[in-house]
């Protein structure tokens, strides 16, 4: 029996958070890339999150894709790393 439930009305029934035992958190990604990223959903799709699909809305790994960020991160101005003679 499929779920008839208007979509707008699921939102407001998933819960935000979700602890895992291994202490990652799964939040859900609308709102992990509004309050902690300040992007929408869309571009925090486009990002390519590991992502979990939780009752039909997706959730991303908190630790995980700050991780991830953090490793884009570069610094301006930077020497470039030498390149190998042939």
């Amino acid at each position: 029996m499929p779920d008839n439930i208007p979509k707008e009305s699921r939102r407001s029934q998933r819960v935000a958070e979700i602890p895992l035992p291994d202490g990652e958190i799964l939040e859900a990604r609308e709102i992990f890339a509004e309050k902690t990223l300040a992007v929408c959903d869309r571009t925090a799709r486009r990002m390519d999150f590991p992502t979990v699909y939780v009752g039909g809305f997706p959730y991303v790994k908190r630790n995980a894709s700050l991780r991830i960020i953090a490793d884009r991160a570069k610094r301006k101005n930077q020497p470039q790393k030498p390149r190998r003679a042939r």
